[in-house]
């Protein structure tokens, strides 16, 4: 070994990589792909699935599978927390005695710590939780990521610069891209923010499902109104609200059982910052309404599909008044 270059950590037979802080996350993916495809010296040793649509048993069928030559095959899960407790259990068995050749990465939120696909992991690997910067430290978090780019972004434009992005990191991480070609050597001034970066589509919709949380009926409308007038499609939002609902739902009927408000917004996979506002908002509403809500987006999505003749966006809008009313 050439002396000063410290030796690469064996490879663990399992990851589980985690938390809110996505560019890290991929980050950590991507270097892990990497290490595999070089020390294998081919990209055919490693399989990508996603839990969503691939079973466990095809995972581990994977992961048994011998590498091609030198080097560890990586089975790479995404969004491991969408598995059902039958898959998760496939996979807990399978590290119940893990093959030395292999490497297996469960990549996203939803596993529990109490869980024993979760124990399974500490016990014959790494948990890697990357949690993203409070909405409060984004915009220090956006100068550090101008400064890796070698753009001078200043406190007041690296503030303005996350109150247009919102929360979103990557949108925020674009920007600055957009940002560095665009200014060069020259540090970035409010002006460029305004005339070169933008309100995000998604930031507008989370701005009106944020309203019906505080049930401010004006708000709603004004936020639905600039969606549509801004050519949203109407099935869009309709399924952004849709979610919202059911996840309010979902923690309104566990804090009606006893159940911790926030504990059963994490429960849903969702980040902390939108599991904190979640339950916070869940104390404006009762179970039985929310169940009420539900049902009149569930017709509303008969409708949209054709059972009545009527405009999408008249419909929509015709469903959030009825939704305000019910709740």
């Amino acid at each position: 070994m050439t002396k000063g270059v410290k030796k690469q950590e064996k490879l663990k037979p399992v990851y589980l990589i985690t938390g809110s802080d996505d560019p890290k996350i991929e980050k950590a993916v991507r270097r892990l792909k990497e290490r595999i495809i070089s020390e294998s010296g081919t990209d055919l040793n490693v399989d990508v699935f996603d839990a969503a649509e691939h079973s466990a048993h095809a995972v581990v069928q994977a992961a048994n599978t011998p590498p091609f030559g030198m080097g560890v095959r990586l089975a790479l899960v995404n969004n491991a927390g969408s598995w059902h407790k039958a898959d998760k259990d496939v996979i807990t068995a399978f590290l119940g005695d893990p093959v030395d050749y292999s490497c297996l990465a469960l990549v996203g939120g939803g596993i529990r710590k109490n869980e024993a696909i979760y124990k399974a992991v500490m016990e014959v690997g790494q948990v890697l939780v990357y949690e993203a910067p409070r909405l409060a430290g984004l915009p220090a978090w956006a100068q550090e990521q101008a400064a890796q780019r070698h753009l001078k972004l200043g406190a007041r434009e690296a503030q303005r610069l996350v109150g247009l992005t919102g929360s979103d990191q990557r949108a925020i991480i674009n920007e600055i891209d957009k940002l560095s070609v665009y200014v060069g050597k020259r540090a970035v001034e409010l002006e460029d923010i305004d005339e070169l970066c933008w309100v995000s589509r998604d930031t507008k919709v989370w701005d009106m499902t944020d309203a019906i949380g505080a049930r401010d009926r004006e708000a709603v409308f004004r936020h639905l109104e600039e969606l549509l007038a801004g050519h949203a499609a109407p099935a869009s939002v309709f399924f952004s609200i849709a979610r919202h609902l059911r996840n309010l739902c979902e923690v309104v009927s566990a804090g009606e059982r006893g159940e911790d408000l926030t504990q059963a917004a994490h429960a849903l996979g969702l980040k902390p910052y939108p599991a904190k506002k979640i339950a916070a908002q869940g104390r404006n509403f009762t179970a039985d309404g929310l169940r009420r809500a539900v049902m009149i987006f569930a017709e509303l999505d008969a409708d949209m599909k054709g059972r009545k003749d009527q405009r999408p966006d008249l419909a929509l809008e015709i469903a959030v008044a009825r939704v305000l009313e019910s709740v």
